[in-house]
């Protein structure tokens, strides 16, 4: 199994931890209200609410005092607190052995990459699995020199300064790992097109 490709089903369990965690907060909520604290867009947010509404763990009312008579309220009922908290604590658990799981395939993939002769490595993805490499990089001679993240905004991340596609034509580095924990099909691509062989590329699962 690639613990590193979260199927369907988790992702929208997580969506509707999401929606859940947010109708419990407050006593009637919109979608567009939804979208705003969950960080999902509109569709995803009616998605979740189709599949809660489905199982009978939210139930809807119209929005009385609304001018627009379209605009409907979303409750989380009973069954929908018991079934929040079930659904915590799956994930709280998921979310432990998930992280040993990780730590274990950074520690086999770092002693791999040691014995392969590789010292100065690149990381690709801005994420926790970036920094249980850097925790774990002191046990061994590999240096990570930079990270790799098109989408990370910042200068750094978590000590490490943020690098370019350019940089890794001038910078000297013996690998690439693949610290991102998904879409492992675009990283891939990302690092194909800026010049890094499959041969450097290397991977935690």
């Amino acid at each position: 199994m690639d613990l590193f490709r979260q199927n369907s089903a988790t992702r929208e369990d997580l969506g509707m931890l999401a929606v859940m965690d947010a109708l419990a907060a407050e006593d009637q909520v919109t979608q567009r209200e939804l979208s705003r604290q969950t960080g999902l867009n509109l569709k995803k947010v009616n998605f979740c609410l189709h599949k809660l509404l489905e199982k009978g763990y939210v139930k809807f009312q119209r929005a009385l005092h609304n001018p627009d008579k379209r605009v409907y309220l979303y409750i989380l009922t009973p069954a929908g607190l018991k079934a929040k908290s079930e659904l915590t604590y799956r994930f709280l658990k998921f979310t432990l052995d998930f992280y040993n799981q990780v730590e274990a395939k950074v520690q086999q993939t770092l002693a791999a990459m040691e014995k392969a002769g590789i010292e100065r490595v690149v990381l690709y993805g801005a994420s926790d699995a970036a920094r249980m490499v850097q925790e774990q990089t002191s046990a061994n001679g590999i240096e990570v020199i930079g990270i790799l993240d098109e989408h990370y905004q910042d200068q750094e991340f978590s000590g490490l300064p943020l690098l370019k596609a350019a940089d890794l034509q001038k910078d000297e580095w013996d690998g690439v790992l693949i610290t991102a924990l998904e879409n492992l099909d675009q990283a891939e691509r990302y690092l194909k097109e800026a010049g890094v062989t499959a041969a450097k590329v290397w991977k935690l699962s």
